[in-house]
């Protein structure tokens, strides 16, 4: 009997456990180092998770290709993730928190040799939306 208990509340869990799998839109708005505005980009990505599992890519919704994703981690709702393209000349660290259909958070990386900080905003696209 305890066995079966335990069973069905780790089943009950796992049920509940964080789910980042979708196609999600957003922005990342970074602040311009060598003026101070804020600079704005649209951005998409498609994230799939199998259990711990998680990949992906994400990129500028006018990008062909968006760059794979990695060193990923979910813990608690908190999403990180470190993306490599060759514009950005250095790796870009994302930290997110899931919150339903949203992930909001912090990127910092380096882009042409100078420190970048912004703030990342995306929302899951609805199943069959056509958005994307």
């Amino acid at each position: 009997m305890m066995k079966t208990f335990w069973l069905s509340m780790c089943f009950a869990a796992s049920l509940m456990a964080a789910d980042v799998s979708g196609k999600w839109t957003g922005s990342v708005d970074v602040e311009d180092p060598s003026d101070g505005t804020n600079i704005s980009t649209p951005v998409r990505a498609e994230l799939q998770q199998q259990g711990d599992a998680i990949s992906g890519k994400i990129g500028r919704q006018e990008d062909q290709e968006a760059e794979p994703i990695r060193s990923v981690s979910l813990q608690d709702g908190k999403l990180t993730f470190e993306v490599a393209s060759a514009e950005a000349k250095g790796l870009v660290k994302f930290t997110l928190k899931l919150d339903g259909d949203h992930l909001d958070g912090d990127i910092s990386g380096n882009m042409d040799g100078v420190a970048i900080t912004g703030k990342v905003h995306l929302t899951r696209q609805k199943a069959g939306s056509g958005s994307y």
